[in-house]
């Protein structure tokens, strides 16, 4: 085995287990696709699509197991989800693939700065609450 497939295959299982968790794997695994592999994006974007349907199934079974799904809002977000990808898939078509490599770079750095907000106010409310906390501590003693 190559060191490549060894590769592709660790970051497949990495991958797919983030995406398990809701962490977006498969955003990973096309900045992988594309940086590491240099694959085209469209091209990556395809494989994520496939690795997606294979990971969400058995991720699905396990949370279908569970009785973890709120099915009436899952149909919701899968019919509009169909939609969505109907006319993103046309919208990929028309548009180069730098631009789609673009746009899918900015969308993830709105994602993460998004989240590294979210996190940091999070942070600093804890924070002041352990501190709201420590005052009342100190009157009491």
């Amino acid at each position: 085995m190559s060191i490549m497939n060894a590769m592709n295959i660790i970051a497949g299982f990495l991958s797919s287990a983030l995406a398990a968790m809701g962490v977006g794997g498969g955003g990973l695994l096309v900045i992988y696709l594309t940086e590491i592999v240099g694959m085209e994006q469209r091209a990556a974007q395809g494989i994520n699509l496939v690795f997606f349907l294979c990971a969400s199934v058995s991720a699905m079974a396990v949370h279908v197991r569970s009785r973890k799904i709120a099915w009436r809002a899952a149909m919701v977000f899968a019919l509009s989800g169909a939609l969505g990808s109907f006319i993103g898939v046309r919208v990929a078509h028309a548009v180069s693939g730098e631009l789609l490599r673009k746009c899918f770079g900015a969308l993830l750095i709105y994602a993460g700065g998004t989240t590294l907000i979210k996190s940091l106010k999070n942070r600093i409310q804890q924070f002041q609450n352990g501190k709201k906390e420590e005052k009342r501590d100190r009157r009491i003693c």
